[in-house]
């Protein structure tokens, strides 16, 4: 009978020692899903964070250079030629205060509009216009670039891109303005075009 008790008890005991190990692994796995799903969420939450972000950045940008275009409709009379000339122009130089830069977009008023002098008001207002609206657009194509460098890390590294493989998300492709010229000197290595407006002579002649 006391040995059949002894037993009785080393049989509970030993059941409660599985029991327990048992309900040990269960909450190690419980916590463990529950910082994984804190992780996961907090991946979710920062990925469309700055995925928004780079959307209305982006929008913002578009936005800024069409409000310059009508700024600079209201002052002259701008022909799509030309506009495109000034495009390649602030595009190449926003974010380089040289004399270069500055050189040739007073130039492109001086070409746009022939009849403005260096002391006009319309030369004066386009100048102001162009100086202005080219900080901005630097500081925010240098946004949209530095929030898409931190998305792609978030989607790259571990764990991210595993949250980002589970929950399907991709990098974002963002739309950057940039000039023929600048793709051009990039690719060549070179920058040797230094006549960005050239008038046809025959035609000045003619007149």
């Amino acid at each position: 009978m006391l040995l059949f008790i002894k037993k009785h008890k080393q049989h509970k005991l030993k059941m409660n020692k599985i029991v327990l190990a048992v309900l040990g692994f269960l909450g190690i796995g419980v916590v463990a899903l529950v910082i994984v799903g804190i992780m996961a969420a907090s991946f979710h939450n920062k990925e469309v964070r700055l995925r928004n972000l780079i959307v209305n950045k982006q929008t913002d940008n578009k936005n800024q250079m069409d409000k310059m275009w009508k700024n600079i409709a209201q002052v002259a009379e701008v022909s799509d030629e030309q506009k495109k000339a000034l495009v390649e122009i602030f595009t190449s130089h926003a974010a380089a205060r040289t004399s270069e830069g500055q050189g040739r977009m007073m130039a492109w008023i001086k070409e746009s509009v022939p009849d403005a002098s260096a002391t006009s008001k319309t030369y004066l207002n386009l100048q102001n216009i162009i100086v202005s609206e080219r900080d901005g657009f630097t500081m925010r194509q240098k946004e949209i670039l530095d929030f898409k460098r931190e998305h792609d890390n978030i989607i790259d590294v571990f764990p991210g891109n595993i949250f980002a493989m589970i929950l399907g998300r991709q990098k974002i492709n963002v739309v950057i303005v940039t000039s023929t010229r600048t793709e051009d000197a990039f690719k060549s290595g070179k920058d040797d075009d230094t006549q960005l407006f050239k008038r046809n002579n025959n035609v000045e002649k003619s007149k």
